[in-house]
C-alpha cells in the first residue's frame, strides 16, 4: 500500500482503496488548537516541522504557499521524532489524518480540506502471489475502505487507542 505515487510502471497493477485528506497535528498548548480548522493564512504564520521524502509536500507548497517556501523549523525522516517536537511545542506537523499520533497531540483539519493523497494498492503483474498474498490482495480490493472513514466530527485514533487494539 502507498500514497500518491507518480509513474507507476507498466507491469504494476494498482487499485485505489481511498483518499485520506491532511490534518494539522499540534500540542494542546499552541495557540491555534481550540479553532475548528486552521486557515491558509494561519499556516503561513506558522513554523511547520516536515517529513523528509513527504509524498504530498509539492502539493502542500502548490497550495498553501504559491510565491514563497514555507517556515520549517526541522526536518526528520520520522514521525515520531516529528510528533515529539509537536508536543514539546516546537509548532506544527500536517500528517495524514489516520496516521496514529502520540495521545499529547491534537488534530485540526485543514479549512477546505485542499490538500489529501490517494491511498493505493500495488502489485507486480504476471508474477503468482502467494496464498497469503493473494488473499490480502482480494480481501483488500474488495473491502468498501471509505465506510470506517471517521466523520469530521469524530476524534482521530491516537497512538495509545492504536496500540490497545492490537492483539498481544
Amino acid at each position: 500500500m502507498v500514497g500518491d505515487v507518480q509513474d507507476l510502471p507498466a507491469r504494476i497493477d494498482d487499485w485505489l482503496l481511498s483518499e485520506e485528506r491532511y490534518v494539522a497535528v499540534l500540542a494542546p498548548t499552541h495557540r491555534l488548537v481550540n479553532r475548528p480548522s486552521i486557515g491558509i493564512d494561519d499556516l503561513r504564520d506558522t513554523v511547520l516541522l516536515k517529513r523528509a521524502g513527504c509524498d504530498v509536500a509539492p502539493k502542500i507548497q502548490r497550495s498553501y504557499f504559491p510565491d514563497e517556501p514555507p517556515r520549517l523549523g526541522h526536518c526528520s525522516g520520522h514521525h515520531l521524532h516529528l510528533q515529539q517536537m509537536a508536543t514539546a511545542g516546537f509548532d506544527v506537523v500536517l500528517a495524514p489524518e489516520h496516521m496514529p499520533h502520540l495521545p499529547t497531540l491534537k488534530t485540526i483539519p485543514l479549512e477546505g480540506d485542499p490538500v489529501s493523497r490517494e491511498v493505493r494498492l500495488l502489485a507486480v503483474q504476471g508474477r503468482r502471489y502467494s496464498p497469503a498474498l493473494d488473499a490480502f490482495v482480494k480481501v483488500a480490493r474488495l473491502r468498501d475502505w471509505s465506510v470506517d472513514v471517521p466523520r469530521r466530527d469524530m476524534p482521530h485514533a491516537t497512538l495509545q487507542q492504536m496500540m490497545a487494539s492490537v492483539p498481544a
